[in-house]
């Protein structure tokens, strides 16, 4: 009787309840270097759609969107630099912050996120809105 209540505490202190499932693990949490440089593949227009939509949380609908980025970024050319800070895990979601630097205007932070989607961290369709709006001023299409 011990052994079943032990492995019964055991089970509702990983989450396992009645009608919680089993839930996949959430991918190992990667560096503000890692999730750079996924954001700049997403936001490179000479890397396939397929890549890049396979890093959006919204596919291939999200593609446009990162056009939208990509094609205002690149207007400004080497004068805005940006980067992914502090990835810290979130339950099923991984929170960070995009800095954003401007010549004489400094930095500033936006909060943005990736979720897990099969054992993959994809950046979401309201932080893909974020940046498009927020950092490049242009339409969100997710």
């Amino acid at each position: 009787m011990r052994a079943v209540l032990a492995a019964t505490a055991s089970i509702l202190a990983m989450g396992g309840g009645i009608g919680t499932g089993i839930a996949a693990s959430a991918p190992p949490v990667p560096s503000a270097d890692q999730l750079t440089a996924q954001l700049r593949q997403v936001l490179s227009t000479g890397t396939p759609d397929d890549q890049r939509a396979a890093a959006l949380q919204g596919g291939q609908a999200a593609v446009p969107t990162a056009n939208n980025i990509a094609n205002a970024l690149n207007r400004y050319g080497g004068m805005v630099n940006w980067s992914v800070q502090n990835p810290a895990r979130n339950g099923n979601r991984l929170d960070a912050q995009l800095a954003v630097t401007i010549p004489v205007f400094g930095t500033k932070t936006h909060d943005i996120n990736w979720v897990n989607d099969g054992g993959t961290w994809k950046l979401s369709n309201a932080s893909a809105c974020v940046i498009a709006t927020q950092v490049a001023g242009t339409d969100c299409t997710v």
